[in-house]
């Protein structure tokens, strides 16, 4: 090292992401406490309308929601939280990682997540960023549909350049729900 090099200068940067919500929204890990903390806000309104029908189904809806993301590895999530004048937004953003393994690439990772979703790949600053759409309906109530957009961000090295052959990436889902008209 020179004697002009700072000591920060020559520690690589972190690998992370950075993801802005709008505003209203909240990022939530996939810990009991958060689960805890999302199952009282969206409970919040039944239980002073005095509805326990309403809260006992959310309260479970919350637990196998968390469940099931705790059981696919994912990180976290965001959604929003406050209710805007025109009502809530049905959307929400689910960070999961994406891991190659011991071969292959991270775009047979993406083939793999994607299933039958036809795949795009766009160019960002030099690495392939992919992109798909997917739906299913709702278990519990097969009038809801709900739409993903798909994208997996490859993973940069620990210096923050690109990785020409990348193991790892981060899967964003972000989703929707809407009533299908052809399902009453």
């Amino acid at each position: 090292m020179s004697a002009t090099e700072s000591p920060s200068m020559s520690r690589p940067r972190g690998i992370g992401y950075s993801l802005l919500y709008p505003a209203g929204w909240r990022e939530f890990n996939t810990s009991v406490e958060h689960e805890q903390a999302l199952t009282k806000l969206v409970t919040a309104e039944p239980k002073a309308l005095g509805r326990a029908d309403l809260v006992l189904m959310l309260r479970k809806q919350m637990h196998q929601m968390f469940e099931y993301l705790r059981r696919r590895g994912s990180l976290g999530f965001a959604m929003p939280v406050e209710k805007l004048a025109t009502g809530a937004m049905p959307a929400s953003v689910i960070m999961t990682p994406l891991k190659v393994g011991s071969n292959g690439t991270l775009l047979d990772a993406v083939r793999k997540a994607a299933g039958s979703n036809q795949i795009e790949i766009e160019d960002a600053d030099g690495a392939d960023w992919y992109l798909w759409s997917s739906a299913e309906r709702s278990v519990d109530a097969p009038e809801l549909k709900n739409n993903g957009l798909n994208l997996v961000v490859p993973r940069p090295l620990p210096d923050g350049s690109i990785d020409p052959d990348p193991k790892a990436g981060l899967w964003m889902l972000y989703s929707y729900l809407h009533v299908d008209a052809e399902n009453g």
